[in-house]
């Protein structure tokens, strides 16, 4: 991801969070995490857990669910870095609710099979939401 790329989904996250927050009955909720998901600031709400795999160096987040909520994340200092999302176990699909920062691959580089990148330490932050919220505002 570029900078001005980078820049533009930070001021829409932000926008929508802003709105969001606005709304009557939104209850926003959010915490600042470590790349360990060591908690540094907010809510207690917000459990982010760490998934380990076979390999020591590489590792997924997902956040526990709370009813009603929907989670976004983002990343604080991501530079040189792309998310990866995850596949359950026995799914087809993968669940962007399991996620991963990796070191973006460098041109002329080729990537996949089992050669499988490890984790880069990026602190970032979790936010929650109602959409019911949304929802409300918008049909009315």
């Amino acid at each position: 991801m570029d900078i001005p790329t980078g820049i533009s989904l930070a001021k829409d996250a932000f926008g929508l969070i802003n709105f969001v927050k606005g709304l009557v009955g939104s209850e926003v909720v959010s915490a600042y995490y470590r790349w360990d998901t060591t908690k540094v600031h907010g809510s207690e709400k917000i459990v982010v857990e760490l998934i380990k795999s076979d390999q020591d160096d590489m590792f997924w987040f997902n956040v526990k669910p709370i009813e009603d909520y929907v989670f976004i994340h983002f990343p604080l200092n991501d530079a040189g870095c792309e998310e990866l999302i995850g596949t359950e176990v026995g799914a087809t699909l993968p669940d962007p609710n399991y996620w991963r920062w990796v070191q973006s691959a460098r041109s002329g580089t080729i990537v996949g099979g089992n050669n499988t990148p490890p984790n880069a330490k990026v602190d970032f932050v979790v936010v929650g939401y109602k959409p019911k919220a949304i929802t409300k505002y918008l049909s009315s």
